[in-house]
């Protein structure tokens, strides 16, 4: 499979909670990039399907984010968790700063 991703991925354990049509999961983001987060969830969403997140950030309170599934991951193993690739969309300045913190 080849690199598709845009931005360095950081592994990071931020809780979060993602809200989409009749579905809401709180979770353990596990990977973080300016452009979107792996959310670790056992039911992930569809590919394609829009999302608000919400992510707690150390020392920095919440986020208020929104996105779009791009791809699943729905079998489980030692190496990789269950869960779902979100890509950020319409990102505030204020909220890419705290993300940019986050991630150096």
């Amino acid at each position: 499979m080849s690199e598709k991703r845009k931005s360095t991925r950081v592994t990071k354990k931020i809780k979060s909670e993602v809200r989409g049509d009749d579905f809401v999961s709180r979770s353990t983001a596990v990977d973080v990039s300016r452009g979107g987060i792996f959310i670790s969830t056992p039911e992930p969403l569809g590919d394609g399907a829009s999302v608000k997140l919400t992510v707690m950030l150390p020392d920095d309170g919440e986020v208020e984010v929104k996105g779009i599934v791009r791809w699943v991951r729905n079998d489980e193993s030692p190496e990789k968790r269950a869960g779902m690739g979100i890509e950020f969309i319409d990102v505030d300045e204020e909220t890419a700063k705290k993300l940019e913190k986050l991630l150096s």
